[in-house]
């Protein structure tokens, strides 16, 4: 029996100037997901003035997401790109792998992907 259970668990934690943003996602992201997350992140950044964003994003439990979802990722990334200045990818797998290497190509700030989350926070700090 295949679970239809999905989401996001989010922490947000600010310093100043520094956001510290938790994700972890688990099944498949939907574009409901996202109209979530993303009031939260801009209420979270709205008065800084440049924010910084360092992020730890879990993708172990995510097994996709929907064509919706891709573009409002697309359209979060354009929108705010300029403020995550880390962002720690903790996943598995090459395709993950693999797309974190495409990811980083095209936006300013710097990603790595990790499979170990001690080594994303120590690298994240």
């Amino acid at each position: 029996m295949k679970s239809d259970i999905h989401g996001l668990s989010i922490g947000i934690e600010r310093w100043e100037k520094e956001l510290f943003f938790v994700i972890k996602a688990y099944g498949r992201l939907t574009h409901e997901d996202y109209q979530y997350m993303t009031p939260l992140l801009e209420s979270a950044i709205a008065e800084m003035k440049d924010p910084e964003i360092l992020a730890l994003m879990d993708l172990r439990e995510l097994d996709g997401f929907s064509l919706h979802a891709a573009w409002d990722d697309l359209k979060l990334g354009l929108k705010h790109g300029k403020a995550f200045k880390k962002v720690a990818i903790l996943g598995k797998g090459e395709f993950q792998q693999w797309m974190v290497r495409i990811v980083s190509w095209f936006t300013p700030g710097e990603y790595r992907f990790f499979d170990d989350k001690q080594q994303a926070l120590s690298w994240l700090s």
